[in-house]
């Protein structure tokens, strides 16, 4: 179709360490929110390969898929959330994170390890994400949340 803008997808990780879930906040000209970290998925890459990349990218920490949470769609604003499990230490803006090059006094982004009852004081949008943290929560890492058979390594 001539002119048209598709979407783009975007791949969202979902990390939780015991009470607290790793967000982005995020200042931007004067408004205060957080996102789940992630970014659009590129051509050639899975959503899952995607949520990895951009998890590393704007957290400095590598992760594990555990899950897809099936949370529903926007149809404004597509995405696909990704339960993971966070490596180990704290997480950092990447000196070459795209992110970094944009940071300003204006356009502030910080990540960080935030309790899970505080998603909704510190404004985590949009509303499918807060729906994906509680997901996650839930599920921890139980059976019913581990991907299935086929997508595990072998032993």
């Amino acid at each position: 179709m001539t002119g048209s803008n598709p979407l783009r997808l975007r791949a969202a990780a979902v990390a939780v360490r015991g009470d607290q879930v790793l967000l982005v906040l995020r200042e931007r000209d004067g408004r205060r929110y957080a996102v789940l970290p992630g970014g659009g998925v590129e051509p050639g890459e899975t959503p899952q390969q995607a949520c990895l990349r951009e998890l590393r990218e704007e957290t400095g920490l590598g992760g594990e898929l555990i899950a897809l949470l099936p949370v529903g769609l926007d149809r404004a604003a597509p995405a696909v959330y990704l339960h993971v499990e966070a490596g180990p230490g704290a997480p950092e803006v990447r000196s070459d994170a795209p992110e970094a090059a944009l940071s300003s006094p204006s356009n502030h982004y910080q990540p960080a390890w935030v309790p899970v009852s505080d998603v909704e004081e510190v404004g985590l949008v949009p509303s499918l994400a807060v729906d994906a943290v509680r997901m996650a929560v839930s599920a921890g890492r139980s059976p019913a949340a581990a991907p299935p058979p086929s997508a595990r390594p072998p032993r």
